[in-house]
C-alpha cells in the first residue's frame, strides 16, 4: 500500500484542542493548545451544540449531501482515510498538543447540527447525529484493556495516554501499529462523561490501528473490555471529519451527563510539511454493558 511518499512520524498529529475531557459532570476541564500551525480557533459561540446521542440506533440511509462528504484525496464516502507508508523512514518524535488547567465553562445550549457544513471539509459529516434515547446505567470506573470495532475488524489492546513534562499528550508508540490508547486524565470509558480514545492511522511499520476508522458508520458498535470483567458497548451515532485548523474542541470533548466515547485518528490529505490535514472523529454513546 506504499504510495511512494515518505513521511516523518512527526507529521501525524492528534487534534489540537482548547478543552479536553471533563472527569464526570463536575470535573475539571483541560485546555489543549495546538503546536505550530494547527492551533484551533476560539471555542464555538453559544448556540453550538454537540451531536445528540442516538435513539433507535438504526443505520438510516445517509442523505445525498452527506454521502458526498469527502474523507481524503477526493474519494467519496465510504472510503477510509488514505494510508501513507512510512516503512522506509526513521521514526521521529511526534509533535503533540499541550494541556493546562482551565476554568469550567457551561456547555452552550442549542439544536444539534442538521447536516454537514457547506464551506469545505472541516465539519463535513459522514453520518449525522440521531435523536437520543436514555443511556444505560453507567459503570463504575475500571481500566480499559481492549477496544473492539467489529465493523472494521479492530481488536486492539489499550494503553493509558498521559502527559509528558512539557504538557503534551503522549500517543501510543509508533512501533506498535495495533495499539490504541485512552486519555487516563479524563473519563474512563463506561463512566459518566466523555471518554477519549485515540490511535494512529499509520505508523513507520505499516497501517495503524485506526487506518479504516473513516469507514465506520452510524449504528456500528465500539466495545471497551475493562479490567473488572465488564464490557461497555457504545453505539456510533455520528462520524465526522474536521480540519485540524478548525477542530471543534468543545463539541468533541465537551462534558456529558451520560457515558460517551470519542474515537479519534488523523485523516484527510497528507502534506509533507504539516502532515495530515484533518481528523476523523467517531461519536458514540453507551447503549449496553455485559
Amino acid at each position: 500500500m506504499d504510495t511512494g511518499r515518505t513521511t516523518s512520524t512527526s507529521a501525524q498529529q492528534f487534534p489540537a484542542v482548547r478543552h479536553l475531557v471533563w472527569a464526570l459532570v463536575a470535573g475539571t476541564a483541560l485546555v489543549i493548545s495546538g503546536t505550530r500551525d494547527d492551533r484551533p480557533p476560539p471555542p464555538p459561540a453559544a448556540g453550538t451544540a454537540a451531536p445528540v446521542a442516538p435513539a433507535g440506533l438504526t443505520a438510516d440511509p445517509v442523505e445525498p449531501a452527506r454521502a458526498l462528504a469527502y474523507l481524503a484525496h477526493g474519494r467519496p464516502v465510504p472510503d477510509p482515510p488514505s494510508y501513507v507508508s512510512r516503512s522506509s523512514v526513521t521514526p521521529a518524535p511526534l509533535s503533540l498538543p499541550q494541556v493546562r488547567p482551565a476554568p469550567l465553562r457551561p456547555w452552550p445550549a442549542g439544536p444539534a447540527p442538521a447536516g454537514p457544513r457547506a464551506d469545505g471539509p472541516a465539519g463535513s459529516a459522514l453520518e449525522s447525529p440521531a435523536p437520543g434515547r436514555p443511556a444505560v446505567k453507567p459503570l463504575a470506573p475500571s481500566t480499559p484493556l481492549r477496544l473492539r470495532i467489529p465493523a472494521i475488524k479492530v481488536d486492539a489492546p489499550m494503553m493509558k495516554l498521559a502527559l509528558n513534562a512539557a504538557g503534551g499528550l503522549v500517543p501510543p508508540p509508533d512501533n506498535n501499529p495495533v495499539l490504541a490508547g485512552w486519555y487516563a486524565g479524563g473519563t474512563v470509558p463506561g463512566a459518566v462523561g466523555t471518554a477519549v480514545t485515540a490511535g494512529h492511522v499509520d505508523t513507520s511499520l505499516g497501517p495503524g490501528v485506526f487506518q479504516r476508522l473513516g469507514a465506520v458508520r452510524k449504528g456500528a458498535t465500539v466495545e471497551i473490555v475493562r479490567a473488572d470483567g465488564r464490557t461497555a458497548v457504545f453505539t456510533v451515532y455520528a462520524v465526522e471529519v474536521y480540519g485540524k485548523k478548525a477542530f471543534p474542541d468543545r463539541k468533541v470533548y465537551g462534558p456529558s451527563t451520560r457515558p460517551e466515547l470519542r474515537v479519534i485518528t488523523c485523516g484527510g490529505d497528507y502534506d509533507r510539511k504539516t502532515g495530515y490535514q484533518d481528523n476523523v472523529v467517531v461519536f458514540a454513546a453507551m447503549t449496553a454493558s455485559r
